[in-house]
């Protein structure tokens, strides 16, 4: 009882932070003035209950730790305070329900998720209370938000209930875990001391009969052996995915640095397959989390199926690894084959039949390196690169991968510095009046100069994406735009034209950043043009159109790019605010193929939402004379002028002035 007792003190230090900072978070970093100060009493109390749960902690830190003790009193102490914490989230979330919005009642949904889903571990050593805890911070929202009358709250009291019951039963399968471990513990304290009692006792009676010595010598034999076998037993719970029954991560690293240095020594290869599900993703998220670790479980009972003593493992969601010991190339690629094939074949799923494929990477040691870790890098890397490709045969890795690979990091490296470096700058290419032929707007495209050679944007925009640079980079072309037209005396009053990312449009900061680029240029707001793709729209379709509002609150025009090749709903648009549709080069290109209809669909569109329309890609005379026909407002294309530095850029409109 005391190990139990000590686990959940060990572990009431992070949740009582945890807790602390949520509380803190929820009433100051919302607008809520008609109920601050209710909150600000609740934080009060919360603080005061978390202030004598810390004073108990540290009484136990620093008396008792280290000491035998009665559990029974300071376990009930815990217990006491963990839920008194539960009740004072509960009383927040029932008290302020009828004044939460959306956005506070999704956020105080997730804080109360995120604290029951930590309480599994903090309190794995009192089943009741863990259960307890976790139903009394979601079940009396969830129930109001079921029966509320409003749908998206009947959604987040469904998601809050189902949520609810995933903790309360991994909670006490938790608390299970925890006890069993707890009683294996003991059970071996106990041994232990039992043995060295014995030992003791040799001490006493040295020099008494031989057989006394033999029968002792056994006795310890056999204390040393049920030691070493609850020390395995221990050893075996700690190393596998609760989940799966798979080797957890750490396990399978020992294992694979273990059957690494075994086959090198024999002059053998390993094969290592990195499987990453496909479609998994859609099946926790339309049927439930319950159902999504079922699915798991069956597939990793078909993986494992193809492995020997272990030697698969669970890498993290829906990702595994499989150990091919002494095989070579055609036995890792037909193993492979074969498990993508088992993977396939149809689950039955509580009551549902699912579908599941898988994308496979393989590495081999030591052909491609001798490092465990970079082996595992290396065939995740593979499978990525097919993934990418949505082919379904598994990818060995090769040198052509690995220079690629290079290739991508030198890229990624590079890009760090390519701002300070002065390696990056700004071409315009000219969008005219179909009439006139005379500049309109100019489009701000990024140019790389890396070591002499012109990196594409289709290549450095992900990979800025991916290490979050995009932001930075994003913010330097606003700026650089911004300066370089109010600084434009060939065209004073044109526009210019700049590209925004949906990372960057839903960046907290991208307003700000906005508002500076502004003032810094002293750039009137109605020359700016900011060109948002048409798939942002797809999702996260409130915080798009709050950022759409706000920038047009500014003054700044709204382009919508690429219309017409993504998915947004006339629904959708006509909920936004925007200024100019965009028509892609694809439907220019295939005008007499079906594209002339989708372009004078889109034209109606755009006079119907009182926009200006932009023709991209015109190479040809025809091409702007069948569009400006048509009723297209602008041009833009190699018709006209290729992407321009500055000073090209001035010369092109005097030219053209002339």
């Amino acid at each position: 009882m005391r190990d139990k007792t000590n686990g959940i003190y060990e572990n009431v230090l992070f949740g009582l932070i945890g807790s602390l900072v949520a509380a803190f978070f929820l009433v100051f970093a919302l607008d809520t003035p008609n109920t601050h100060s209710l909150k600000v009493i609740w934080l009060v109390i919360v603080a005061i209950i978390t202030s004598l749960r810390f004073a108990d902690w540290l009484y136990w830190f620093i008396k008792l730790r280290r000491k035998k003790y009665e559990p029974s009193r300071a376990r009930n102490r815990v217990v006491l305070g963990v839920i008194s914490l539960a009740l004072m989230w509960c009383i927040y979330a029932v008290v302020f329900y009828d004044s939460m919005d959306l956005t506070e009642l999704a956020l105080t949904f997730a804080m109360l998720c995120t604290l029951s889903s930590g309480a599994n571990s903090a309190l794995s050593g009192h089943k009741r209370a863990a259960i307890l805890y976790t139903v009394l911070l979601l079940t009396p929202v969830s129930c109001m938000a079921l029966f509320s009358g409003i749908s998206i709250h009947f959604y987040l009291g469904c998601l809050g209930i189902l949520y609810n019951l995933s903790v309360a039963f991994s909670a006490a399968r938790a608390a299970d875990l925890t006890e069993e471990s707890v009683k294996i513990r003991n059970e071996n304290a106990y041994i232990l001391e039992k043995m060295h009692k014995e030992a003791a006792q040799v001490d006493e009676v040295n020099g008494k009969l031989s057989e006394a010595y033999k029968q002792l010598n056994v006795t310890n034999e056999s204390l040393e052996k049920e030691v070493e076998r609850r020390t395995y037993e221990i050893r075996v719970l700690s190393s596998l995915d609760p989940l799966t029954q798979l080797y957890n991560r750490s396990a399978f690293i020992q294992q694979l640095s273990e059957t690494a240095a075994k086959s090198i020594k024999s002059g053998h290869s390993v094969a290592l397959l990195f499987i990453d599900l496909n479609g998994f993703k859609k099946i926790n998220d339309t049927l439930g989390h319950k159902v999504g670790d079922a699915v798991l479980v069956e597939v990793a009972g078909r993986i494992g199926a193809f492995a020997n003593d272990y030697q698969a493992g669970r890498w993290g969601g829906d990702e595994f690894l499989m150990l091919l010991p002494y095989a070579d190339h055609e036995t890792a690629i037909s193993v492979a084959n074969a498990l993508l094939a088992r993977i396939s074949q149809p689950l039955d799923v509580m009551s549902n039949q699912l579908y599941l494929s898988a994308t496979i990477g393989i590495a081999m040691l030591p052909e491609h390196t001798s490092s465990e870790t970079e082996l595992i890098q290396l065939a995740d890397f593979a499978m990525f690169e097919q993934k990418k490709l949505h082919l379904s045969a598994p990818r060995m890795f090769s040198q052509d991968l690995f220079e690629n690979l290079k290739q991508i990091e030198n890229l990624r490296d590079g890009l760090q510095e390519a701002i300070n470096n002065k390696q990056m700058y700004l071409c315009y290419q000219p969008i005219v009046k179909c009439k006139t032929k005379q500049p309109w707007s100019f489009e701000a495209l990024l140019r790389w100069n890396f070591n002499g050679n012109l990196v594409g944007p289709d290549t450095f925009i992900p990979l800025a994406e991916q290490s979050g640079l995009i932001h930075e980079i994003g913010a330097w072309v606003l700026n650089r735009a911004c300066i370089d037209a109010s600084q434009w005396q060939h065209s004073p009053n044109a526009s210019v034209s700049v590209n925004v990312s949906i990372i960057q449009l839903l960046d907290s900061d991208f307003i700000d950043i906005l508002d500076r680029a502004l003032k810094t240029s002293k750039l009137q707001p109605e020359r700016l043009h900011l060109e948002i793709t048409e798939s942002m729209f797809a999702d996260n379709k409130v915080k798009v159109k709050a950022k759409l509002n706000a920038i047009k609150a500014r003054n700044v025009q709204v382009s919508i790019d690429d219309f017409g090749t993504g998915y947004s709903s006339l629904s959708q648009l006509q909920t936004l605010n925007f200024d100019t549709i965009k028509i892609d080069r694809s439907f220019v290109l295939n005008m007499h193929q079906g594209g002339e209809a989708i372009i004078r669909a889109t034209l109606f569109i755009a006079k119907q939402f009182g926009c200006k329309t932009v023709a991209e890609g015109i190479e040809t005379e025809q091409e702007a004379l069948t569009l400006s026909e048509m009723g297209v407002d602008y041009l833009q294309g190699f018709l006209f002028a290729k992407p321009m530095v500055n000073d090209d850029l001035r010369r092109w409109v005097e030219n053209i002035e002339t």
